[in-house]
């Protein structure tokens, strides 16, 4: 479980250079990709730093096997972190970049207004090249997108501070570029 800070989950499946295929936020669990396989292709990055509540196996056998709504709150939450990236990037796949872009952040605001974070202002924790990597784009494309979006009086971007001022618009900009 991320504590704080930001991790990206990469999978090496596809060549040496692996794949940003999740961004982890406080409040969600790493997901397990390997789980049950002897070798992974994935493995997990902290992008700034970051506090994670490690739960060991063992530990988790045991509370498991006294408290079956424990374990099933625990398989819920490890399924949901394993689709929720998969989700976003199916709903972008073949969205032009202005609309990945937007998708992306709606996303984020969503997923840390779950966790008590003010859904419309939040920190970006990982770079420009991260975000590309995992929407597919480049990280000049990812910068203009910015810049476009914020010209448009969509989101105010300073440093890694995003603020999203008019989400319904941008939620236009997702569902209709």
């Amino acid at each position: 479980m991320i504590r704080s800070g930001c991790i990206k989950e990469l999978d090496y499946s596809t060549g040496k250079r692996g794949s940003v295929i999740n961004f982890c936020l406080p409040g969600e669990m790493l997901s397990l990709q390997s789980l049950g396989s002897v070798c992974s292709n994935t493995t997990s990055v902290a992008v700034e730093a970051s506090f994670v509540c490690v739960v060991p196996w063992a530990a988790f056998n045991s509370l498991c096997a006294e408290s079956p709504s424990v374990a099933a709150e625990f398989i819920r939450l490890i399924a949901k972190a394993g689709t929720a990236a998969r989700d976003l990037l199916s709903l972008i796949r073949d969205k032009e970049a202005l609309a990945r872009v937007s998708g992306f952040l709606l996303n984020l605001s969503a997923r840390l207004q779950i966790r008590g974070v003010r859904e419309r202002e939040f920190r970006l924790g990982m770079n420009r090249e991260d975000i590309a990597d995992y929407l597919g784009l480049r990280s000049e494309t990812i910068s203009r997108c910015f810049t476009e979006l914020a010209r448009r009086g969509l989101i105010k971007v300073r440093a890694k501070r995003v603020q999203i001022l008019q989400a319904a618009e941008l939620r236009s900009v997702f569902y209709n570029d």
